[in-house]
């Protein structure tokens, strides 16, 4: 009797919530069959239909664990997923098809199979709430090949932030849609936002457990105490300060505790402590611990931050030749981007994540009929895989390009408390807005553009296609909030007039107006508007500024690239992808050595990393080979896991160095 009560009682007070769901009743999902390709279902649960085959919720499934027809969950993530997206589009069906094995391993051929089979049993969107690090090119061509006939594929971008470029498989191949995360009002009491008065950005710093809490703003000025021992407080007065330290000692060997470090800077009078990783990535920490001392007892707040956002504090504090006044606060978190969140570049030649969603204490249902609080990008993107799913009935078959340029440029974008956007490596093109979107009245795809530009290659464009889904007149007007004086946008035409359904190919032209001495990376956004509503829809567009570029000449057997703006170099490495089959090519070769590139027709992604003096120069090009060339495709020996980490982590870099410089403007 105890047992029945306490399951009624969870069942009434802690049903599926979700910070957002359509306010449309009449688009419910109906019709549209979802696959998620998971741990299984819990599909007795009583929200997700209490049964499973005809006339259920979840009407089919396989286990490719257990080799059976019985895709039960036995883990709880897919149970969590599924309620999610029925949630959202609560008259959807539900396949259900589990690849995760007992100790949450995957292996990609079953996500394959699982794919292929969700086909056969009539999918019309998949979701993969996994990822892995590890490249699987037979994965990206898998995926390549359902897209192209139609399949909506939502991805998580995983739980690998803050690092950039930690965005792994499938979240980064172009053909999927791939989701991070955002707070939301429910975790405000665990996170802090850091403002420093010549930064303006927002920092993010996690509270350490045990911690006093911060009921108040703080502001105070700033004082660098090394690693916070003894010796480094000699002479020091911390009176009215915020202390910052960096973590561990300064040898591997040291230990200095947290608790260490909070009572010896609140000994000497400071009001608050943030703590520096000292390595990628951040933890939580925590300052009671089994070696603390005996009459220890925490006094002041105290932060953990990244190590990167430690060293642009640090670096701040050495260069200012005046105090530096900061403040820390609880606040409203909606506009940040999940720390745990992976976070981009993947490709000069394409963005992710496309966009973000809440992911932060998600709750949902779990197994034996019961609800659970969940963190991760695994439970924002079911949020889109509903929302999907609510589009396709109401706008019938689109395809992916489609769809997120419906959902990318009606999101809403995230902007930090200066009013400046966040980088689109963080939000892709925002936070899902689910009624925005069924509201919009237009497709604009390409729904991220990318730009390579460099002195010998000044000039790049790109199509975006405006597709009305109104049977009304659609006028439409084109501007963008560029400052960059390096170059300039140029629109075939900023206005137009759609009747009824129709569409139109808009070509931008991005030039660079005079020679650049360096790589760098700059972004801004291209603004949409309408006579159909005042809402404004937004497209992310990156330029990346290289120092060298590749030319292409094509003569009757191969096609000769040349390396322009390098007299000479060490050693040069192209990767050559296919962005029609998904086939990855890298040959290397020395500055002497001619490269001739044997290509049949198709379009090609061409990264180039050309060494030379312990130096790296990067650059990239898109080409196209058309059908009358004749021409055979390599033959590919070469494992692409290695050099593509090497382009996203120059690539990496450089939006690192922008976002650096912008942010001490």
């Amino acid at each position: 009797k105890n047992f029945v009560i306490l399951l009624i009682f969870i069942l009434i007070s802690n049903p599926v919530f979700l910070p957002q769901i359509s306010s449309n009743s009449n688009v419910t999902g109906n019709g549209i069959t979802i696959a998620i390709i998971d741990t299984g279902i819990d599909y007795n649960h009583p929200d997700l239909g209490g049964g499973f085959g005809d006339g259920r919720t979840v009407i089919g499934g396989y286990d490719f664990i257990d080799n059976d027809s019985d895709p039960m969950d036995e883990l709880g993530h897919g149970t969590h997923i599924a309620g999610i997206i029925i949630n959202i589009a609560p008259n959807s069906k539900l396949l259900a098809y589990r690849v995760v094995d007992y100790n949450g391993l995957v292996k990609s051929s079953d996500v394959i199979r699982a794919m292929d089979l969700a086909i056969s049993d009539g999918a019309d969107v998949i979701n993969l709430s996994l990822g892995s690090m590890s490249e699987s090119n037979e994965l990206r061509k898998s995926i390549k090949q359902l897209t192209n006939s139609g399949i909506i594929i939502v991805t998580a971008v995983g739980n690998s932030g803050p690092i950039v470029g930690s965005i792994g498989d499938p979240a980064k191949y172009e053909d999927v849609i791939s989701v991070g995360s955002q707070y939301t009002d429910e975790v405000n009491s665990t996170l802090a936002i850091i403002n420093i008065d010549s930064i303006e950005e927002d920092l993010i710093g996690l509270p350490m457990i045990d911690s006093v809490p911060l009921t108040d703003n703080l502001n105070a000025e700033l004082k660098f105490v090394n690693y916070a021992r003894d010796e480094d407080l000699i002479g020091i007065d911390l009176s009215g300060k915020i202390a910052v330290a960096k973590r561990r000692g300064a040898e591997p060997g040291d230990i200095v505790y947290f608790s260490q470090k909070e009572s010896n800077v609140a000994k000497n009078g400071a009001l608050g402590l943030i703590i520096i990783n000292t390595m990628p990535g951040i933890i939580k920490g925590r300052l009671l611990h089994p070696g603390m001392a005996i009459d220890y007892k925490p006094s002041i707040p105290t932060l953990l931050i990244t190590q990167e956002d430690g060293e642009k504090i640090l670096k701040y504090i050495e260069e200012s030749n005046s105090p530096i006044t900061m403040s820390f606060r609880n606040d409203n978190l909606t506009n940040f981007v999940s720390l745990f969140s992976s976070r981009g570049p993947v490709s000069s030649f394409y963005a992710k994540p496309d966009l973000v969603s809440f992911g932060e204490q998600v709750n949902s249902t779990w197994l034996d009929n019961s609800y659970k609080f969940q963190n991760g990008t695994s439970f924002s993107a079911p949020q889109v895989t509903g929302t999907v799913a609510l589009l396709l009935e109401l706008h019938g078959d689109l395809n992916k390009d489609q769809i997120l340029g419906i959902l990318g440029p009606s999101a809403s974008p995230l902007t930090n408390s200066y009013n400046l956007y966040l980088p689109s490596t963080l939000q892709g093109s925002g936070s899902l807005n689910i009624d925005k979107a069924l509201q919009s009245p237009l497709s604009i795809h390409q729904s991220q553009l990318s730009f390579n530009l460099g002195n010998q290659q000044p000039t790049n464009s790109q199509l975006i296609t405006l597709e009305s889904l109104v049977s009304d007149s659609l006028e439409i007007s084109l501007d963008h909030n560029l400052q960059n004086k390096d170059i300039e946008i140029i629109f075939n035409s900023s206005t137009f007039v759609l009747n009824g359904k129709e569409s139109v190919v808009v070509e931008l032209n991005n030039n660079l107006l005079k020679s650049i001495q360096e790589s760098y990376f700059d972004e801004f956004r291209l603004l949409i508007k309408t006579n159909y509503s005042n809402t404004v829809f937004t497209i992310p567009i990156s330029t990346y500024f290289y120092t060298i570029s590749l030319d292409i000449e094509n003569n009757s057997e191969s096609h000769i690239v040349r390396i322009l703006g390098i007299e000479n170099y060490d050693q040069a490495l192209l990767r050559i992808y296919n962005t029609d089959n998904a086939e990855v090519d890298e040959q290397t070769f020395s500055f002497n050595e001619e490269i001739l590139l044997n290509l049949s027709p198709g379009t090609y992604w061409i990264n180039a990393i050309v060494s030379s003096n312990d130096n790296f120069e990067f650059g990239g090009i898109e080409y196209i080979v058309h059908p009358n060339s004749n021409l055979s495709t390599l033959d590919s020996n070469y494992d692409s896991s290695t050099w593509i980490y090497v382009i996203i982590t120059l690539v990496s870099i450089m939006i690192l160095i922008y976002y650096t410089r912008k942010s001490s403007l």
